[in-house]
């Protein structure tokens, strides 16, 4: 829509609140069709427990009134009200002139933000085309941050002996009381929950195999950094300093996770084993044992089990005819590769995936002779500009908007729409990489775009895996100095190396499997068993509507969560899944949402 510069701020404004004001009339008269008569024919509107207490998206006028009709009513919906600032400009897709607007409103759990963008629908008329609305407090029940911050450390009474630090050590050991929570997984999933839920007052155990926090980013290959932009990787509370680079080393990354646990009184056991675990359907506790360090077996009997492993959780590692007789070296691409003495040696990475390009590119620079075996084509873009291109919204406003307006914006855009944006934007980052993509093929290396070109994202939504974000080893096998097999995979293993499905031999003294992760819900069946697995169902990848199965929110197994993903993932959705565990610890959870139909966002 077009607007005079003179009163582009102020006219954005009216519009925005008209908009809000229509809808708040169109539910306050029970009149859904109208209310979704505001909307854009193919809308979305996106719920982050505000309104369903679930994590759902809707797509079309038809699914927005009938997921109104039944959700607005019970969840007490009402004051949308723009917030303070003027809504601003913004292009999604091929729309430009978008009036994007964050504003409140209240709901009968608590308070809750949303985030809207208006178009013109040709006829003059302003309607939204995307629509999110979140949750962000519970009525009563404010995080202990700010003005709400906790006022136990005030000075000892007579006879109270006790410091900070006595009282930190005893709540870390639950030697008298169970935790409420049990968190299985001290990674960045594992410790952000656990850090969302001690500021809501939850009593929290994280507990993690690994020997000290942070082992799991520390114990990987060493030339590790992460692959995207610093500003989209904060935690909450607690944002990376502004000294750091912009790409973050993992073992920076590890000692932080250490301070992190410290800095926010998290209760973390680390090598720790988890034994097994059941849930009472009749006191709704489970019942978990875990090995501690020294042997000593405990037993607890937490109300929530959030598993927090992480997407990539068991390795998938096939056993091949022949490895017991292999004379080398067989690792996983999750276990330590950067102790191994290899200069002067041959190398084989089995993958070709993120993991398998920075370990070949990490093992070529020490000296060893590597051979990458790429067994399907893979989607390859630059570190910067095209994967870049995909956080711009964070990089933008890093120093200019409050990080959790950015997020905000960002969980706006939900994975069904995504879906039709990242077709265009993967051509563009394929025209900015030509040169590189150009040099592979040329080199015999398999490319893809995605099974439906819509490139990389699209594949770590799908599957979390599939693509590489260069940070030198495409260049490494463009020059020659990482060498290329193409296959089907190994056949079997020989003494001085293996032999691939074509018959053709590579001989190697190390083996590296990069060949990814189990699926989660095998996760699941690891720690409780095939029952809890099987009630679980899939996790990670698009459900019906394009929301992730299984992840973030309740699952067929009551008392049950699962996290993981990036950092951002981490940090917005730890948020939900917090909110989630704090209702119902106080017992005002609403029932869950309907399984109807309703929300099939492609």
């Amino acid at each position: 829509m077009t607007i005079p510069d003179d009163t582009q701020g102020r006219q954005r404004r009216r519009i925005a609140e008209a908009w809000l004001a229509d809808l708040d009339a169109a539910l306050v008269g029970h009149d859904h069709g109208a209310a979704a008569a505001l909307f854009t024919p193919d809308c979305y509107w996106r719920d982050l427990l505000a309104l369903t207490w679930d994590i759902r998206t809707f797509h079309g006028q038809g699914e927005v009134e009938a997921a109104l009709g039944a959700a607005h009513e019970p969840s007490g919906f009402t004051d949308p009200v723009l917030e303070d600032g003027d809504p601003v400009e913004g292009v999604i897709g091929d729309r430009t002139g978008v009036v994007e607007a964050f504003f409140g409103f209240r709901t009968a759990m608590g308070r809750g933000r949303g985030f809207v963008r208006l178009v013109e629908d040709g006829t003059g008329a302003v309607r939204a085309f995307t629509f999110l609305t979140t949750l962000q407090e519970l009525e009563g029940y404010p995080e202990k941050t700010g003005i709400h911050r906790r006022r136990d450390n005030r000075r000892a009474v007579d006879g109270d002996r006790e410091n900070w630090l006595d009282r930190r050590i005893a709540t870390a050991e639950f030697a008298t009381e169970d935790p409420e929570v049990l968190v299985i997984g001290a990674g960045q999933a594992g410790i952000t929950l656990a850090a969302r839920l001690g500021q809501l007052g939850v009593s929290t155990l994280v507990v993690d195999r690994m020997e000290r926090i942070g082992d799991n980013w520390r114990n990987r290959y060493h030339s590790l950094t992460l692959h995207n932009e610093i500003c989209v990787n904060h935690m909450p509370y607690l944002p990376f300093p502004d000294t750091w680079p912009i790409y973050i080393p993992k073992d920076m990354l590890a000692d932080w996770f250490e301070s992190y646990a410290k800095a926010l009184e998290l209760n973390v056991w680390t090598g720790v084993e988890f034994l097994d675990g059941h849930f009472d359907e009749g006191d709704r506790r489970w019942t978990v044992r875990l090995r501690r360090p020294d042997g000593t077996i405990r037993t607890l009997r937490p109300s929530h089990l959030a598993m927090a492993t992480g997407v990539s959780g068991i390795p998938n590692v096939t056993s091949f005819e022949g490895m017991e007789d292999f004379q080398g070296q067989v690792v996983h691409s999750s276990g330590r590769t950067e102790d191994l003495d290899v200069e002067g040696r041959t190398a084989l990475v089995v993958g070709a995936g993120n993991s398998a390009h920075d370990i070949a590119q990490d093992l070529c620079l020490r000296g060893a002779d590597v051979t990458m075996l790429q067994r399907s084509s893979t989607t390859v873009v630059s570190l910067e500009p095209s994967a870049a291109r995909v956080f711009t919204l964070y990089s933008q406003a890093e120093g200019v908007r409050p990080l959790e307006d950015t997020d905000l914006r960002s969980a706006s855009v939900p994975n069904a729409l995504l879906h039709e944006l990242h077709g265009p934007l993967s051509k563009v980052m394929a025209e900015d990489d030509k040169e590189l993509l150009d040099g592979l093929r040329a080199a015999g290396f398999a490319l893809d775009n995605g099974e439906d070109d819509t490139g990389f994202y699209l594949k770590l939504i799908r599957y979390f895996g599939g693509y590489y974000i260069n940070v030198g080893a495409s260049d490494l096998i463009i020059e020659g100095r990482i060498k290329l097999k193409q296959g089907k995979g190994i056949e079997h293993f020989t003494t001085d190396g293996v032999v691939l499905a074509d018959g053709s031999p590579v001989k190697a003294d190390l083996v590296v499997l990069a060949t990814g992760f189990k699926p989660m819900q095998e996760g699941v069946r690891a720690l409780l068993g095939d029952e809890v697995a099987d009630r679980v169902g899939p996790i990670w990848g698009p459900g019906p509507d394009w929301e992730q199965r299984g992840m973030w929110s309740r699952t067929g197994q009551d008392n049950f969560y699962v996290l993981g993903g990036s950092f951002a993932m981490c940090r917005i959705y730890s948020r939900y899944v917090a909110l989630q565990i704090k209702a119902a610890v106080e017992g005002i959870a609403p029932p869950r949402w309907s399984t109807t139909e309703v929300g099939s966002a492609r």
